[in-house]
């Protein structure tokens, strides 16, 4: 006993065909075992047979479009079927599995498994919010309202929405499932890690000095941007990983080269670097400050040096 079964693109089972033959027949024809509504597939396009070790083996009977294993493009005259793999016979795909091929095991009911991504999206979602609300307060400077909390978070609950809803979209669009929570989680934790490096550039650019981490704060945003991608595109489908992992690492790097350009240029232009423009306690300072002589002396070496490239630019007197 055989079972034939139709795959859809997205590899859901369609139609499903038992067949108590020792050889099978797939085609357009109506004389054939199993008949398929394709126009791409001959009227006698494959048959499924035995070989002498007992394995099941799809051969080409000399059709037009040829017999190919899953989304390979090389035509085969003959296969050997494993039972996982689909055939695909002109814009077909089909599996074929003998009465003995092990299933997966069952899945388990109810909500058990789905509790705890609901409560993790529940829980980022409140920090998110949580973290939105802070920064409204840090940032206040005259009496409070209720539209200055409101608004900021009404805006970042839709751009949020807005965001996983169109991943989800394309989900169901190529994979034939939303994935609507998984889309959510990956949006949210890459909000929390947005947040949580500016606080860090923020404080660690004041407290020790470190402005590095807050000058190139934008390639780091861009990374956790592209990872933020490369998640949502994994969600959407596995598969061409590879493909999709090197889109994404090429328009990351375009994205930082782009970026370090026009700052490079601005400073160029305006000669001001890119500092903090938040203000914080000194008790927060680690690094201590330099004294009144140390910042003289440094202003001493610089006005030599400035005196030594004019000296050196310019131009000598001309002789009469």
């Amino acid at each position: 006993m055989i079972w034939i079964e139709i795959l859809s693109k997205h590899r859901d089972v369609t139609g499903r065909f038992r067949v108590d033959a020792a050889e099978i027949s797939i085609g357009r024809g109506y004389d054939n075992h199993v008949v398929l509504d394709d126009p791409y597939v001959a009227a006698r396009h494959v048959r499924i047979f035995r070989d002498g070790e007992g394995r099941l083996v799809a051969e080409d009977l000399g059709s037009a479009n040829g017999l190919f294993l899953d989304r390979s493009k090389s035509r085969k005259p003959q296969l050997v079927l494993d039972g996982a793999q689909p055939i695909r016979i002109g814009q077909t795909l089909l599996r074929v599995r003998d009465a003995g091929h092990a299933v997966e095991p069952e899945r388990l009911a109810g909500s058990e498994r789905g509790a705890l991504p609901i409560v993790a999206a529940i829980v980022l979602g409140a920090a998110l919010l949580a973290m939105n609300a802070i920064l409204v307060w840090f940032a206040q400077t005259s009496e409070a309202h209720l539209s200055d909390y409101l608004v900021p978070t009404i805006t970042m609950i839709g751009v949020v929405v807005a965001w996983v809803g169109v991943w989800a979209l394309l989900a169901r669009l190529f994979s034939g499932r939303s994935h609507f929570l998984r889309h959510l989680l990956i949006a949210e934790a890459g909000l929390v890690v947005f947040w949580i490096y500016s606080e860090f550039a923020q404080v660690a650019s004041f407290a020790l000095n470190w402005t590095a981490v807050f000058t190139y704060g934008y390639a780091v945003s861009w990374i956790v941007l592209a990872l933020i991608c490369f998640l949502h595109l994994r969600a959407v489908g596995r598969t061409h990983m590879v493909a999709k992992g090197i889109v994404v690492a090429v328009l990351l790097v375009v994205a930082i080269a782009v970026q370090t350009l026009q700052r490079s240029e601005a400073f160029a232009n305006s000669g001001r670097p890119n500092i903090s423009h938040v203000l914080m306690p000194p008790s927060l300072r680690v690094v201590p400050l330099r004294d009144e002589q140390a910042f003289i002396e440094d202003i001493t070496g610089l006005k030599a040096q400035l005196d030594a490239d004019r000296a050196e630019l310019k131009p000598a007197s001309v002789e009469r």
